[in-house]
């Protein structure tokens, strides 16, 4: 059903209704701010309730008047389906939104009932401040067109999160006595770029308000890298360009770019259930040792989400090294396993899940057309992944516990792998980091620089880097034209970007070196060095020296974690025009290299 109207009141009306999308989006992000920043009584929360609903009432109305007046509905639901779809999300939470708050309430006895208000409210102008942002985006003619490179989107869709989580912060309500800008600067920038490095106490300064929002940050952080670049660039361009395209599929590793876009809902979807599996387990193991009666929810809603996305925050002082969790490894392997699962990278988990379903079908019976198999990128990544692990638990071991007689946390094996795996850019410890050796800090410098696999949500230089350049130098030693693995010929092209790759990170973390024993010389350039490999690698690991830096220091650390999270190479190109490609070579020569 379409209303009879003419072209010209239909592009009045349309007009009318962008200007009111606008007006309400505006009020539903100073509501936003409102509710996450300020504490609200029983009449200011039941005011601000009404005016919400009013907001989504109102948005649910002009999305149905803008259907009603489309000449071509099936192009227009085609075009705005994600809208439409928040639209209707903004219509359930009207209508059932209170009864699910009520509901979860009432199962979870210890989430208090305020705190499930505050987070209804939030989810609700959450959705209408998404719907304003489409719809601007769309509008933006300056934002609309497609010189904007998928790294800068990266970059300038970081850099929003990280102002908007410094704001939020800075409200009365995130933390118990205040905090400086540059300490809530730096908080928001380790959430966002999931280092997991902090400049306060993150259970004295934050209040339970702070911490979910911290939370939220680190949520949107560890999903950035495969989801905010695709969402920003489809809606900057009003569609994905196939320039853009390809670039996204490097990004995502996805080989099929009529697939892009179901990516976004598969690793969001993923990322959710094993976050949510993850949070069950972890409940289940505090509860088996009776430990934080009154926050197991929060506790393990937090720290699953933390460590899915190598993140490193922790609602205790000490971390998982507090003396309550002594000794507590079913915890701590949950942390592990989700480590590994969040580091692995999604294209590797999608590969293995379509070779399980294969044999599954194939002992079943059932006929296949062709049968999926591990890739190539699936086996480097995950024999990196095992050779790392294996590599630098037994090191850990011998420099930790056989050369030295450091501190252990469910026996000397077992701390020894768990260090292995969290510097692979977690960022957790469950023994002080400054009572390590030197030896151990080293072999953990190694590791962190490594860090995860590509299109994860771990930092570093990334498994296959490495492996390839491995392979790079196999080659040379052998005397092999070709650099091969499994079966398969690499290009020259990608030892090239690795190589770039190690330069680039190696040069960056140096200069970030200087420029911290330069601003502290009083401190130990060992330990500085160990926190520039942590933040450029987005780990969060910290031999104690975090709190003792200047606002200098901190800056330096702030711009090495963006830098760091983005990527080196990816940040300089996404500042580097292209040059167009020239009719003829230059003569070629030689250089003496030994």
């Amino acid at each position: 059903m379409r209303l009879p109207i003419t072209e010209d009141h239909r592009a009045l009306v349309i007009r009318v209704l962008d200007n009111l999308t606008t007006l309400c989006g505006v009020c539903a992000l100073a509501l936003l701010i409102l509710v996450i920043g300020w504490p609200l009584g029983s009449a200011h929360s039941a005011m601000v309730q009404a005016t919400a609903n009013a907001l989504l009432t109102l948005f649910v109305c002009q999305e149905l008047l803008r259907i009603l007046v489309q000449p071509q509905l099936l192009r227009y639901l085609r075009e705005r389906y994600l809208e439409i779809g928040l639209a209707f999300a903004a219509g359930l939470e009207l209508l059932f939104g209170e009864s699910i708050i009520g509901w979860l309430g009432a199962q979870l006895a210890d989430f208090p009932a305020a705190n499930a208000t505050v987070l209804y409210l939030a989810a609700t102008q959450l959705t209408l401040v998404l719907l304003t942002g489409l719809r601007a985006l769309r509008s933006n003619t300056l934002l609309s067109g497609r010189r904007l490179s998928p790294g800068m989107v990266f970059i300038l869709s970081f850099a929003l999160l990280i102002v908007l989580g410094t704001l939020l912060l800075k409200t009365p309500q995130a933390t118990v006595a205040g905090i400086g800008w540059m300490d809530a600067l730096f908080t928001a920038t380790s959430a966002v770029c999931v280092t997991g490095l902090i400049t306060v106490d993150m259970a004295a300064v934050f209040t339970r308000h702070g911490q979910w929002i911290i939370l939220g940050l680190i949520q949107v952080g560890g999903l950035g890298v495969m989801t905010i670049t695709y969402f920003f660039a489809f809606f900057f361009a009003g569609g994905v360009s196939l320039r853009n395209r390809i670039a996204l599929q490097d990004l995502l590793c996805e080989e099929n770019l009529g697939h892009i876009g179901t990516v976004l809902g598969v690793i969001i979807g993923f990322t959710l259930a094993i976050e949510i599996v993850g949070a069950v387990a972890i409940y289940a193991s505090l509860e088996a040792a009776n430990l934080f009666a009154g926050d197991r929810v929060f506790f393990s809603v937090f720290h699953s989400v933390s460590a899915f996305c190598n993140a490193g925050f922790s609602t205790q002082s000490a971390g998982l090294a507090d003396p309550a969790l002594q000794g507590q490894t079913g915890l701590f392997s949950v942390i592990m396993l989700l480590i590994v699962g969040g580091g692995i990278g999604f294209p590797v988990i999608k590969n293995l899940w379509l070779v399980s379903l294969a044999r599954l079908a194939r002992r079943l019976g059932l006929r296949t057309a062709v049968a999926p198999r591990l890739t190539t990128n699936s086996k480097i990544v995950l024999l990196s992944t095992l050779g790392l692990l294996a590599a630098g638990t037994v090191l850990i071991w011998l420099t930790e516990f056989v050369a030295g007689n450091g501190p252990s946390n469910g026996g000397a094996w077992f701390t020894a792998l768990f260090h292995a795996v969290t510097a692979r850019t977690a960022g957790f410890n469950i023994t002080p980091m400054g009572a390590m050796f030197p030896a151990t800090a080293a072999v953990m410098m190694f590791l962190m620089f490594v860090g995860g696999s590509p299109s994860s949500t771990a930092g570093g230089i990334k498994t296959s880097t490495l492996a390839i350049a491995v392979l790079a130098l196999r080659r040379v030693l052998l005397g092999r034209t070709d650099i091969e693995a499994f079966g398969r010929r690499l290009g020259d092209d990608v030892a090239e970007r690795a190589l770039a790759i190690i330069l680039l990170a190696v040069g960056f973390i140096t200069v970030v070196s200087i420029s911290l024993c330069a601003l502290h010389p009083e401190l130990s350039p060992a330990d500085l060095t160990f926190e520039a490999v942590s933040a450029v690698s987005t780990v969060g690991l910290s031999r104690d020296l975090t709190s003792k830096l200047g606002l200098p220091a901190k800056g330096v650390l702030v711009f090495a974690m963006f830098v760091g999270r983005i990527g080196v190479l990816v940040f300089l190109l996404s500042f580097i025009r292209k040059r167009k490609p020239v009719g003829y070579r230059l003569p070629e020569t030689t250089v003496v290299l030994t």
